[in-house]
Formats: C-alpha cells, structure tokens, sequence
C-alpha cells in the first residue's frame, strides 16, 4: 500500500493532523494512520474519565477544520466540552490571588476540558467521512526503512506501507523518532509525579478552573460535566497518597487545596505518572517529522503541552497542503526545516514558560515567596498585566 504518507499515532494529535490535512486539500493527499491501541468507544467515561484541556486558540484551531458534512472540527467537539469561563491562581499559604474572566478578554470562554474517549470518538467518525485516511488499528510495527525518495514500514501482519513522509506523533517514546536515531533529551527532571483522578464537588463549579501551587508542586482542578473536576496533583512522593482509600484520599487533598469548592465527595480511579521536561535532539530528519510528545513533553502546569502540539499540527499541515498543491515532494527535507524553524520559537517559549512557573512556585525561598505573592496581587490589580500574562496560555500567537 502506497500513501503520501503516514502518522505515527492515532490518538488526538495524529488524528488532528490527518483531518487538518484532508480539509485543507479537499481530500486529496492519502494517508495512513497507524494506532498500536485497538479504539473503544467512550472506555473510562462518566465519572472515572481522563479530560484534556483545550485553551481558546485551540478551539479556534478545530473551528478551522471543516469536514465534508459542512460542520467544523470544533462544532462536533464543543457538545461535549465543558467551557472555562474563569481561571482562579492562588499560593497556598500567600494572600497573593488572581482571577482570569473570560468576559475581560471579550470570549465566551477562556478554554474547554474535554473527555478523551468523547473526542476520540468525534475524530475517529471524522475521519471516517474521507475516503483518503486509512485508520489501521491495532498496527504491530515490525520494521522502519527510510531511503532518499520515502519511507517503509513493515507490519507483524504482512503488510507493507509506503509514503514521502512519516510523522511520529505517538508520544514521548516515540518509535518513530527512534526509527531515525532521534534521541528525547532529558532536560529537567522535576522530582514529582502526578496524581489524577475525577472529584466530585460540593459546591457548583460554575464553569471555574483552579490553579494552586503548593510546597510539592501544583494542584490544578478543571471543570467537567455533572460538577465533576478533573484533577491534576503534582507531589513529590505519591505513593502514599496511592495507597489511602478515597475517603482519606480525599481529606488530604482537601487540605492541600482548601475549601473554595466545598466539601470534596467523592473522587473515581486514580492514576499517576513521573514529570520531567522532555525534548527531542532533532524534530525532522530526512522523510520524518515529529509534532506533539514526540517532538517535547512539557509539565502539566498550565496545561499547555496539549495545545502547543495542535499548533505543531496546524504548522505541518498548512505547510504540506502547500506542497502537495504545487505538486512538490511533501517528505522534501527543505519543507521540513521550513516546518521547524515556523515551530522553534513558540515551542522554546512554551518550555521556558512552564519550566519558569515551576521554579518560581516550587521554591521556599523567602524571597521568590514574597516575589511570587506580590505578583500575583499585581496580577490582580492590573487588567494590562493579565493581558499579557494569559496571551501565551490562551494559545494567542
């Protein structure tokens, strides 16, 4: 099977970039899409499921993509998405607190959180609606072979693909990246791991996101349906907090984050994972592009490391689409660096953004304590300084 060419990864970066790329060249340029994970339709959702935060750029971004039925992107999405109209910042133990409101931004909503399994559904029916993607799941890769004119790549089935490019958006270990000798440096290993989970609140959320940092890194509460709150918890040694029951689980978390939500009833499964700040030494090499986790895994603070891989996305999707409409080799290595030099500074500053706020909040210092609380009271007595804080986490460019 030949194609133009074929992602790496089927989850919502891989599969926002096949859908970016067929609306933007009404269908033409064939694809394949390679998933290791056989889809489940709506797996974990209700109360026990995993969300994902999309600030107002992406939104807009999914707006862009128009599908053959006439709906975009984001008007399939936004039925199942919860809005964040207002994001409160507070330091635990500090009087410093700031709120971000949607209506000072003149936006209906500052971002949305959104179920995983309920977005994968809506991308894998719209991919569904173009004759040119092929979604292959589950794809056992066997082998990778790039030559000057393409890439191949051998299934554990038999089958053999083809394409001018591959792009690795299958994550942090990325075997694509692999494939072409890619290293993902470690450039900061924070020391915290994070707690996630579903809490249920006493108290309406009101379409609220919370931010609060703490001594062992930031608890981060985002809005969901049914007043549920998805919860982010970074901590420096989560084991134990793993081992409690839910209800003493829960009291710890009551006194880490306060009480501005109520009482925290009940709270879903639990799941963690380590956080270091990840980059690949390369994001193209001959025949091979990297976007999202592949090519940097940030921190979850400020939830960004999901939405600067859309602006990967759309970035190496209009710069393909443009090629294949000069009828240019789509996998030519000079069209890629084009692609990386559009992404470096945006992806820098993301790094630098997330990995600052860290220090910052997670110093006990008493002087970047004070520092950080008098900020935080400029932040709240200045529109101007909001403004120009929230530019970057809304994904305004």
């Amino acid at each position: 099977m030949h194609y133009d060419l074929i992602i790496m990864g089927g989850a919502m970066t891989g599969s926002t970039l096949a859908l970016a790329l067929s609306a933007r060249s009404q269908g033409r340029i064939r694809i394949a899409v390679l998933e290791k994970q056989v889809p489940h339709q709506h797996l974990n959702s209700g109360f026990d499921a995993r969300t994902i935060a999309l600030s107002h750029g992406s939104c807009r971004q999914f707006d862009t993509i128009r599908l053959p039925g006439g709906q975009t992107l984001w008007q399939q999405l936004q039925p199942f998405a919860t809005p964040i109209k207002r994001i409160h910042v507070s330091d635990k133990g500090h009087s410093g607190i700031v709120e971000f409101n949607a209506d000072e931004f003149q936006l209906a909503q500052l971002g949305a959180v959104i179920e995983l399994s309920r977005a994968g559904d809506v991308l894998l029916n719209a991919m569904v609606q173009y004759p040119n993607i092929d979604y292959l799941a589950p794809a056992d890769i066997d082998r990778i072979a790039r030559s000057q004119t393409g890439v191949e790549i051998s299934l554990k089935n038999d089958r053999t693909l083809s394409a001018q490019l591959l792009v690795g958006a299958d994550g942090t270990q990325s075997t694509a990246a692999s494939a072409a000798g890619i290293q993902m440096d470690l450039l900061h290993a924070y020391g915290q791991t994070a707690i996630i989970s579903n809490i249920q609140v006493q108290q309406p959320h009101n379409q609220r996101a919370f931010e609060r940092f703490t001594d062992e890194g930031p608890i981060a509460l985002l809005p969901m349906r049914d007043n549920l709150m998805s919860l982010v918890w970074c901590v420096k040694r989560p084991q134990p907090l793993l081992r409690l029951d839910d209800q003493a689980f829960l009291a710890a978390l009551q006194r880490r984050f306060g009480w501005r939500l109520g009482k925290l009833q009940q709270c879903g499964q639990r799941a963690a994972y380590p956080l270091n700040l990840y980059r690949a030494s390369q994001h193209i090499q001959s025949r091979i592009a990297l976007i999202g986790n592949a090519a940097q895994t940030l921190h979850p603070i400020a939830g960004q490391g999901f939405n600067l891989a859309i602006r990967d996305v759309m970035s190496l999707a209009e710069i393909l689409a443009r090629q294949y409409s000069a009828q240019q080799d789509i996998g030519d290595y000079h069209g890629l660096q084009q692609y990386q030099q559009n992404r470096i500074a945006d992806q820098r500053q993301m790094m630098r953004l997330t990995d600052g706020l860290l220090s910052v909040f997670a110093n006990q210092l008493l002087p970047l304590q004070i520092g950080r609380n008098l900020g935080l009271m400029a932040l709240s007595q200045s529109a101007l300084l909001r403004r120009h804080f929230a530019k970057p986490a809304l994904g305004w460019r």
